[in-house]
Formats: structure tokens, C-alpha cells, sequence
């Protein structure tokens, strides 16, 4: 008798209903952003977290120390997480500079959790709450692997490339034009 052909088909059945690779990566990533909140930090237990997050993502891969990922300004500025399952997968801060202009800063995604839109949501907000706060300028200091990411959100570059912490860095800068409102699309530098 043959075992192995109704084996074999059994198995082909099985596998023809099962989602592909690609079908379940989309539905997971999917599910994960449903999961993500982009929010102000709470509180001091919340920004602490956030600091380590920050380093995890920043910093420990430069050999650096705890510390190093904080600067003289974190007090005064406006920090937002992204949680996922009550655990804090992403940061960024914006700093207002004068009445026009700000900074962002220390955008950190987790590894497992980059390319999913989370940085995104993190920079929208960012812009959205310049916007609210009537700035019209934002810049960043954006690592050269992290051009286009910036690009795609409106930002463009200028300057010339420079080293910081041992990795090329750009300077960016956004316009924030008037006709931008919350949660609508950004505009596209060209």
C-alpha cells in the first residue's frame, strides 16, 4: 500500500488553505499597528522607561553609556511614545527653539518593530503638535541611513554631510505650511 500519497495530499490540502508567508506578515503587521498608541509621556516612570528605550535603540549599539541618550533639554521638551501591549516600542521628542521653530529629536524605534509605520505615526504627530503650537519650522539632524525615511515626510536636506557619534549625519529641515491640519496629509518636498 501507499502511505505517502494521501500523506502528500493531506499535506498539500493543509498548506494550500494556510495564509502565505507574505498574506501573514501583511495580517501581523496589520494586527501590530491596530495595537499601536502615539502618545504625550504620562508620567516620570513612563520617561524613564522611555529613556531606556531610547538607548536600547540609540545608543547601546554604539557602545555608549545609560546616560548618554539624555541631553540638558529633555525637561523642557514635548517627548511622545508609541506602546504596543503596554510596552514602550518607540520615542520621539520635539523641542521648540523660538516661536517659529523646533527640533525633533531621538527618534528611536525598536529593531523588531522598524518598517511598520511606527516612525511615522511618530513623526506625523510631531508635526501635528508644531502645528497646533503655530510653528512654522521644524528641523532634525537625521542619520544618512534615515534620508529618505525624513524625505518621504516632507523634510529636506541641507548642508553638507558631518560625523556625529562615529555615523554621517544631515541636517533637515520642514516648512509647515498653513494649509496642513491635524491628521490630514503631509506635503512632499521636491
Amino acid at each position: 500500500k501507499n502511505y505517502i500519497q494521501p500523506m502528500l495530499a493531506d499535506m498539500i490540502s493543509l498548506v494550500s488553505t494556510q495564509p502565505t508567508t507574505i498574506e501573514f506578515s501583511r495580517n501581523l503587521a496589520t494586527s501590530l499597528m491596530d495595537n499601536i498608541e502615539v502618545r504625550p509621556i504620562q508620567d516620570n516612570l513612563e520617561l524613564n522607561q522611555m529613556f531606556y528605550q531610547r538607548w536600547l535603540v540609540l545608543r547601546a549599539p554604539l557602545n555608549m553609556d545609560r546616560g548618554t541618550e539624555q541631553d540638558s533639554y529633555e525637561d523642557s521638551a514635548f517627548h511622545l511614545v508609541a506602546i504596543c501591549n503596554k510596552q514602550i516600542v518607540g520615542s520621539a521628542r520635539l523641542r521648540e527653539l523660538s516661536t517659529e521653530l523646533a527640533s525633533i529629536a531621538y527618534v528611536a524605534v525598536l529593531p523588531e518593530f522598524q518598517n511598520q509605520g511606527i516612525g511615522t505615526k511618530l513623526i506625523k504627530k510631531l508635526i501635528e503638535t508644531a502645528k497646533e503650537k503655530n510653528l512654522t519650522h521644524l528641523r532634525l539632524r537625521s542619520r544618512i541611513s534615515a534620508l529618505n525615511f525624513y524625505q518621504k515626510l516632507g523634510f529636506s536636506p541641507e548642508g553638507e554631510v558631518f560625523d556625529y557619534l562615529g555615523i554621517p549625519h544631515i541636517l533637515m529641515h520642514l516648512d509647515i505650511p498653513a494649509s496642513v491640519k491635524s491628521g490630514g496629509d503631509f506635503p512632499q518636498n521636491t
